[in-house]
């Protein structure tokens, strides 16, 4: 991966740790959010939301709400301040998924 930079984190929150993976592209920043939302509405900037069987869902599976709900704001903010810099994207969000596959 020549002229890349790759990092990783973890981060407690829904089942045992959040993986997150970034890989800087010539395009900018690929930020792979792993477990942190599972739906694209939840990065919404403006008016954060996700479908009500997700929701149910999340609420069933979360160990850590307060990390869980501090690490969705901080991708938030993140996606809010260097957006046109950092394209974040979950493991579980097909059409995320789809639109990273036809940007290549």
């Amino acid at each position: 991966m020549a002229g890349r930079r790759c990092f990783w984190s973890l981060s407690p929150a829904t089942h045992v740790a959040i993986a997150g993976l970034g890989v800087r592209t010539d395009d900018g920043w690929l930020l792979h959010c792993g477990d942190a939302y599972f739906y694209r509405g939840a990065m919404d900037v403006d008016e954060p939301h996700c479908t009500p069987g997700l929701k149910i869902f999340q609420q069933l599976v979360v160990t850590q709400r307060a990390a869980r709900n501090t690490n969705q704001k901080r991708l938030r903010e993140l996606k809010r301040d260097h957006g046109k810099e950092v394209n974040l994207f979950c493991s579980h969000d097909h059409v995320e998924l789809e639109n990273l596959q036809g940007a290549n």
